[in-house]
């Protein structure tokens, strides 16, 4: 850039900076009070707002399947494979353990994305707690569905189960 002087900002200019941070600021506040995460990206960001202790423990939920074959596997849990992120299961845990019969609906997903896949016959939603400073994990089961007709699974007919 060429010139010796600096330009000031005129009245508008400064009030749509002003009014576009307020927007910004006001919003990011409200989501971190009173959102939750149907408000991305102004979510609040308690995700990540937390401390473990040295003596604590972390927590992994994943999900197993038991597939008609015999042989238990992980579910692959993203988009590009079933379709579903881990994330979205880690929100959804409390309704699927009430109601474990949405495992259905990841059955259903499986052989329509991953047909080339054995089915899946059996469904474990499944948490690992790791100690911190032994390592020492220990997996518990929150849910388990047994698979209706796993060679053509339909949907729960849930709401919001079938995508």
């Amino acid at each position: 850039m060429t010139g010796t002087g600096s330009r000031t900002l005129g009245p508008s200019g400064l009030l749509w900076r002003f009014a576009t941070s307020a927007a910004v600021v006001t919003t990011v506040a409200l989501g971190t009070l009173v959102g939750n995460d149907d408000w991305w990206p102004f979510a609040p960001m308690s995700q990540y707002a937390f401390a473990v202790r040295n003596d604590g423990v972390i927590n992994s939920l994943a999900m197993d399947a038991l597939t008609v074959d015999g042989e238990v596997v992980r579910v692959p849990l993203s988009k590009e494979m079933i379709g579903i992120e881990r994330a979205e299961i880690e929100g959804q845990a409390p309704r699927i353990i009430a109601h474990p019969e949405l495992l259905q609906d990841i059955a259903v997903l499986h052989s329509r994305r991953l047909p080339h896949q054995p089915a899946y016959a059996v469904l474990y939603l499944r948490n690992t707690s790791t100690r911190i400073g032994t390592g020492a994990a220990t997996v518990y089961t929150l849910a388990t569905w047994k698979v209706r007709n796993p060679l053509h699974p339909s949907p729960s007919g849930l709401p919001g189960g079938d995508r």
